[in-house]
């Protein structure tokens, strides 16, 4: 559904994609993770039409839409929740019908239809931007950073509602995220990328507890586990 062939991003500063390929089948779903840095968010937005590639080709078979880390930035702060649904769905020759079920699927209550974005918390705006993406019926949803603002507590709510939209409506994702943490939780499959370049690639389960190439073995060492306690709290005096 959308393939990604020999990606190449330059700058006047340098490189920041260099041979970058992957692809998501329909339905599929794919995390692309690395550091600040490693050209993950450069792949987003080129596939969704932000920026240009160098060279190289992105091929998708049908539409994308796109989630981005900061809701509050992504909103209207003058459109209600129902204003902001209703004009997507306009403009996609939607049923304003499909409102209702749009805030049931990203489990907002129907009464916060009349809110404005500063009268919501994050996790809720970030609904609202799910909902929004999900309104215009895209075949790929393209989610860069879209639990990295949030508390864990309502990252955990966020993640569980991405799986069951996926379910719902097949949509196909592309999840953009510098924490291996939240990729089990959404993806079957990972990319991994260190300064422009893919350096590991395979199913999620696999790359996490089989790492093959060091700087994935680095990054899955990173991810802080039960027990662990940071060294700076470890003292011997």
């Amino acid at each position: 559904m959308l393939d990604v062939r020999d990606l190449r991003k330059e700058y006047r500063g340098g490189i920041a994609l260099d041979g970058v390929s992957f692809a998501v089948p329909a339905g599929g779903s794919l995390a692309v993770v690395g550091e600040s840095g490693s050209g993950k968010t450069t792949c987003a937005r080129i596939v969704t039409g932000l920026e240009k590639a160098t060279s190289g080709t992105v091929t998708l078979h049908g539409s994308v839409q796109m989630v981005f880390q900061d809701p509050y930035q992504s909103l209207d702060r003058r459109q209600t929740v129902r204003g902001c649904l209703a004009e997507v769905l306009a403009h996609h020759g939607r049923d304003r019908s499909r409102l209702g079920e749009l805030l049931d699927l990203v489990g907002l209550d129907r009464r916060l239809g009349d809110a404005l974005p500063r009268q919501l918390s994050g996790g809720q705006r970030q609904r609202v931007a799910i909902a929004r993406a999900l309104a215009a019926e895209p075949q790929l949803l393209v989610l860069d950073e879209a639990v990295a603002a949030l508390d864990v507590s309502i990252q955990a709510q966020i993640l569980n509602l991405l799986v069951d939209a996926r379910a719902a409506t097949r949509v196909a994702y592309l999840f953009i995220t510098h924490d291996l943490s939240v990729v089990r939780h959404v993806c079957t499959d990972v990319v991994v990328m260190s300064r422009g370049r893919v350096v590991e690639s395979g199913p999620v389960e696999r790359v996490l507890h089989q790492p093959e190439h060091g700087y994935t073995r680095r990054l899955v060492a990173s991810v802080p586990r039960p027990g662990w306690v940071p060294r700076r709290a470890v003292s011997r005096d």
